[in-house]
């Protein structure tokens, strides 16, 4: 048993903020960015939170969906929710004005959190259901914008997928590293406990540039999948030279990994199903082709899944 994704949606907020913007406030340059990340401007939120990028995201997703009351869960990934309780999920359940009988959860995984949600998603729908899956962060919230190691990397947004439980095979890999300290960010501001994102790059480049290829190979080895079978490639957009690593360790054109960090930036959760989305927009996508998605992030954590269009 597994997901088939039936319809994509994704919100951005209006405000772009380009490289040249961070060279005002910051010891840094356009050039220093995009060398060494591709990023070359990402989105911030103005009088908006991270349930409201969901919700927006959400309502574009069910746009074409004529049953809603098909949907029978609701589970959005983040780690930067508005408030601790109630969760996103019934906030958006509540907006979306969905039926009384809907699962609603969120998790915190970070950047690995869309593949976690689709896991999640997966085990519990019955076979029939639909499943709302949701990534959505605000980041720009929790940035110490003097540091210009992780507030050059990151932006605002989200993305949502409608997916249906099929008797298609479903396949996970997924696994935790050491070095959770390498890329933190504390519920609350205690003076040695920031309450912004912390990290240490290099650390966190070396945990990438290894877990990636590996939990792709495990998975393509554990269920005797060739990877000339896999139509699109997409993983975490965090950084473009971890995807350039990552193509020439699997030795794979860099052209089969779908990239858009240049204009949004590392939305964690949400990165991978904006990407999907756009991709679907563009045309990109075929009934029936096989979609390989990879997070990895805070953790250190990864999660990868194969699922069909």
């Amino acid at each position: 048993m597994g997901l088939k994704i039936i319809s994509t949606g994704s919100y951005l907020p209006q405000k772009i903020v380009k490289n040249t913007d961070l060279e005002k406030i910051m010891d840094t340059s356009d050039e220093w960015i995009q060398k060494r990340t591709g990023i070359a401007e990402r989105r911030y939120v103005e009088n908006e939170d991270t349930s409201d990028l969901a919700y927006h995201a959400a309502a574009e997703a069910l746009k074409d969906i004529v049953d809603t009351g098909n949907i029978k869960a609701i589970i959005t990934a983040s780690f930067t929710p508005d408030i601790v309780m109630p969760n996103m999920s019934s906030l958006i359940h509540n907006r979306l004005g969905l039926a009384e009988e809907v699962f609603s959860l969120d998790i915190n995984m970070a950047c690995s959190g869309f593949c976690g949600a689709l896991r999640v998603a997966e085990g519990i729908l019955k076979h029939g259901e639909l499943g709302l899956v949701i990534s959505s962060e605000v980041i720009s919230k929790h940035l110490n914008m003097e540091d210009r190691s992780t507030a050059v990397l990151f932006g605002d947004g989200a993305g949502a997928v409608v997916v249906e439980k099929t008797d298609d095979d479903q396949y996970f890999d997924f696994g935790v590293v050491e070095g959770y300290e390498s890329l933190m960010m504390h519920a609350k501001n205690t003076g040695n406990h920031p309450d912004y994102v912390t990290m240490n790059g290099k650390e966190v480049f070396r945990f990438a540039v290894r877990s990636v290829p590996l939990t792709i190979n495990r998975l393509l080895e554990n269920y005797k999948i060739d990877i000339d079978d896999i139509d699109h490639i997409v993983l975490h957009q965090a950084n473009k030279r971890i995807i350039e690593h990552v193509s020439k360790v699997l030795k794979l054109d860099i052209d089969r990994f779908y990239m858009n960090l240049s204009k949004y930036a590392n939305t964690s959760a949400a990165t991978i199903p904006i990407a999907l989305d756009e991709m679907n927009r563009e045309g990109i996508l075929k009934q029936g082709d096989k979609i390989l998605f990879v997070g990895f992030g805070a953790g250190l954590s990864y999660c990868s899944t194969l699922i069909t269009w």
